[in-house]
């Protein structure tokens, strides 16, 4: 740094450093504000579309739970075209698929749970997608298509899901006639924490002696 002589000489300074950086400097600062009122804006926009999606979602909520099918199909894909990559959106092809479902469409849903799996970055939405796409991959006869969709998934892999994953292999196995298969899988989901009714059906009719051992 240069040591000035005088007080004249630094106020010298300060007047050609100024002029020489004066617009840099107006053009830094309004960028700062620029970008800084660009942050608010979109942030506020954000703000408001989830909370449009949101409300969209809890319509989408009540015409399931009253079997409004028509409204299902067009407040989900009111979601997916109008708030895409929000949870909301991907939490709505979930109810479509279940409409599919329920109106015999089992193809249709198929192919909707399929896109989703595809498609979803969150682990748990595709936990969900793959294990309800089993369910159906089994309704249509599909069943070696729905055990290699679950061997592609690694235990480590399955993290809170386990016990749903080795209830869904159990079935699948017993769909493709392989009880011994089945009854280790349904063993399995006892031993990591299912302690439901119907998995002691399951493993009741499938003879195995461990299934009093359930319900406690």
């Amino acid at each position: 740094m240069e040591i000035y002589l005088s007080e004249e000489e630094r106020v010298e300074a300060l007047k050609r450093w100024w002029k020489e950086n004066r617009r840099a400097v107006v053009v830094g600062v309004l960028l700062g504000v620029a970008v800084i009122l660009g942050w608010n804006t979109w942030q506020s926009t954000r703000l408001h579309k989830a909370e449009e999606a949101s409300s969209v979602y809890q319509q989408l909520i009540k015409a399931s739970e009253a079997k409004q099918g028509d409204s299902v199909l067009k407040l989900s894909e009111r979601l997916a075209g109008n708030y895409p990559g929000t949870a909301y959106a991907s939490l709505a092809v979930l109810f479509r698929a279940r409409q599919q479902v329920n109106a015999g469409d089992l193809p249709a849903a198929q192919r909707t749970l399929q896109a989703l799996l595809e498609s979803t970055k969150d682990e748990g939405l595709q936990h969900l997608a793959r294990l309800r796409l089993v369910s159906v991959l089994l309704a249509t006869g599909h069943g070696d298509e729905a055990l290699n969709l679950l061997q592609a998934l690694k235990p480590e892999q399955e993290g809170e899901f386990g016990s749903q994953y080795a209830v869904a292999k159990g079935d699948v196995y017993a769909a493709l006639n392989r009880p011994s298969d089945a009854v280790q899988a349904y063993q399995e989901a006892v031993r990591l924490g299912d302690v439901s009714p119907l998995l002691q059906l399951k493993l009741t009719d499938l003879g195995s002696t461990t299934s009093s051992g359930i319900a406690h």
